[in-house]
């Protein structure tokens, strides 16, 4: 049994469109996220700038997790592509890659925030803001991911209850 398919189910997206222009939509948002924070994989200055806050003590970690969130974000970029091609195409095999894709990206991001947040609560003094700000981006990005995953989980579970039933067939 695949683990997407324990996952609960909703009958529409956002409580006011149907599952398959939800999905686009999720697609697209992901698309944008991706290409946001994509710049930081060749260590140019980007969306996500980390010299303010971690230039002092260690610019092989402030380096080291730019490259790291630039692939990963080029990541979500393709599997947002693979989300709308699926959903538009009737795919279940690419939206279930974006689901794979997107809890990847989920873990990745989080992990990397959680390390910058205990940097500004434990190395630097003057920057608890912005580890509080950090740990409220990982509630939101863990939030968002799971609500993702279960919207594309329905249209995909739909997509394959209609291929497999004899309404197709007539």
């Amino acid at each position: 049994m695949k683990y997407m398919d324990r996952l609960p189910t909703v009958i529409s997206c956002c409580f006011c469109c149907f599952l398959r222009a939800g999905t686009v939509m999720i697609a697209m948002f992901s698309f944008i996220v991706g290409l946001i924070f994509a710049p930081n994989v060749n260590n140019t200055k980007g969306f996500w700038d980390l010299e303010q806050f971690l230039s002092y003590y260690s610019s092989v970690t402030e380096m080291v997790l730019q490259v790291i969130l630039g692939a990963i974000s080029i990541m979500l970029c393709i599997v947002s592509m693979m989300l709308i091609i699926g959903s538009c195409c009737n795919m279940p095999m690419l939206i279930e890659v974006y689901q794979w894709g997107a809890c990847i990206y989920s873990i990745v991001v989080s992990l990397l925030f959680l390390v910058l947040a205990f940097m500004c609560f434990f190395i630097h003094s003057d920057c608890f803001v912005a580890g509080w700000v950090l740990c409220g981006l990982i509630v939101c990005n863990i939030g968002l991911t799971i609500y993702f995953v279960i919207v594309a989980n329905s249209l995909r579970m739909s997509l394959v209850y209609l291929a497999t039933t004899d309404i197709l067939n007539l």
